[in-house]
């Protein structure tokens, strides 16, 4: 009967068994499967982030084309100018070149000034 427990426990009757190949091989499986998880869950975020700023800058071009295109923009300066008075004055002289032909010289100014 002494050999029956012996063959039944062969690390012995008082010990625990040590951790053999199949645990470790378990906590290799565990540890790549959450791995590949882990990786697979970033790769779909990236994925997604990346479909999403698409849509966003989508969706924007559309809105902005959309604006564009009902602006009228000729009534948009007038009003614009309306509200504006713009002082110009120019001077010309005009200087003779090495060649003899006169060549003009401008000096512009343009100075907003209040609307009165």
């Amino acid at each position: 009967m002494a050999d029956d427990s012996a063959k039944a426990n062969p690390a012995g009757a008082g010990e625990e068994p040590k951790p053999g190949l199949d645990e470790d091989h378990t906590r290799e499986r565990v540890d790549r499967g959450l791995s590949d998880l882990v990786k697979r869950a970033m790769s779909a975020g990236l994925e997604m982030a990346s479909r999403s700023k698409e849509d966003f800058v989508r969706v924007a071009t559309a809105e902005m084309r959309s604006w564009l295109e009902r602006l009228d923009l000729e009534s948009e300066l007038a009003k614009a100018l309306l509200n504006m008075v713009v002082d110009v004055r120019a001077e010309i002289r005009f200087r003779p070149r090495a060649d003899g032909k006169l060549e003009p010289e401008t000096e512009i100014k343009i100075k907003p000034t209040a609307k009165t």
